[in-house]
């Protein structure tokens, strides 16, 4: 059961973080890497977003699930 909720929370975790973070972090790897607008640009944001931020998302989300279920979602009898 911790490793669906892990999953979902990831899942989760992935959409939210997409949509709050990604436009900030973006704007950030532009200024650094001084990318210029067009094809090319959007590639390498693309190929950044889809290789480095999405995992990097996904496994904040699983943390936060596992640490969600252990914490909160078991029972414990003591």
């Amino acid at each position: 059961m911790k490793y669906i909720t892990s999953t979902i929370v990831g899942f989760i975790a992935l959409v939210l973080l997409s949509f709050i973070a990604t436009p900030y972090i973006n704007d950030l790897y532009i200024y650094i890497y001084k990318i210029e607008p067009g094809p090319d640009g959007e590639t390498e944001l693309f190929k950044f977003l889809f290789y480095v931020q999405w995992p990097i998302f996904f496994t904040i989300g699983l943390v936060l699930g596992y640490l969600l279920h252990v914490k909160c979602l078991t029972k414990t009898v003591t």
